[in-house]
């Protein structure tokens, strides 16, 4: 907790510290402002103040620091309702297997299970295969080919299995327990080196396919998802530009076809420096 303080202030002032000295004058004007006109008004407040000045300058300075600190802080989450919905956004640093909600998980066009060099073990595709399912590759696969029957793919030369790939925006639904995972294609994969590719057009296209799916298979229940497209298979943006791409194709899908109450983007904590999510939540609360 400590450490998360620390770093919020750190962050926070590299990003606004001017903004912050200003709120900090600000406060300081507002305290003497209000002082002139006590004084004006009320001579005991007068003899107090001029009795009593070095608490008063310590009262002067604390609102000041109050005020920076409030205005520089990096906030750990924040939230917002969807334009003209009911549909509320939360965008929070945490671990996405923690939250006790449906998931949303992109992963390669051949929705592979082996884990090692198809699938890494540091990928959330590969965390999920080992903390959920244990690292049974097999029951995954299993479950992945269940939700997969009756949808159209294309056969390939793969020298690996499985040799059929889907279409881009192609969503598995998998049972967890109480809730649901929803793995969406939302990356191409090299069929000699297995590396997973994708782009701006190609994310947008998954999250199209994958939230006209939540929306029909959801039944309204809170839906979870990462910072998709920034892991494994990069789009090759900056994560801040990556989240404000999240949230648009968020509203926009939300606007026309409705989405669940709420919807949670769960950033992993390696992007705290390079995210602001304040700056989101301003910009779509003006919106």
């Amino acid at each position: 907790m400590a450490g998360e303080l620390i770093k919020s202030l750190q962050v926070g002032i590299r990003r606004r510290w001017w903004s912050g000295i200003v709120e900090a004058f600000g406060a300081a004007g507002a305290v003497w402002l209000i002082t002139e006109i006590a004084n004006m008004v009320s001579i005991p407040v007068e003899q107090w103040i001029k009795g009593h000045g070095g608490y008063y300058i310590a009262f002067v300075a604390a609102a000041s620091a109050i005020a920076f600190v409030r205005q520089i802080y990096e906030v750990r989450s924040v939230n917002f309702i969807l334009p003209t919905t009911n549909t509320k956004i939360e965008i929070r640093y945490g671990d996405l297997l923690s939250e006790p909600t449906d998931w949303l998980i992109g992963v390669g066009e051949f929705f592979d299970s082996e884990l090692g060099q198809v699938v890494s073990k540091n990928s959330l595709h590969g965390k999920l295969i080992t903390a959920v399912f244990n690292g049974d590759s097999s029951r995954f696969r299993n479950m992945v080919d269940a939700a997969l029957l009756g949808i159209r793919g294309t056969r390939t030369q793969r020298q690996i299995s499985p040799k059929t790939k889907y279409e881009i925006g192609t969503t598995a639904i998998l049972p967890n327990g109480p809730h649901k995972i929803f793995l969406v294609a939302m990356s191409h994969t090299h069929l000699d080196t297995h590396k997973a590719s994708s782009d701006v057009p190609t994310l947008w296209i998954a999250l199209r396919g994958a939230l006209q799916s939540i929306h029909s298979h959801g039944n309204g229940a809170p839906i979870s998802m990462p910072l998709i497209g920034n892991g494994q298979s990069s789009v090759n943006i900056a994560p801040q530009h990556l989240l404000r791409l999240i949230v648009l194709a968020i509203v926009d899908y939300g606007r026309r076809a409705g989405l669940p109450k709420q919807v949670s983007i769960i950033v992993p904590e390696d992007c705290f420096k390079m995210l602001d999510i304040r700056e989101i939540r301003r910009d779509w609360r003006k919106t």
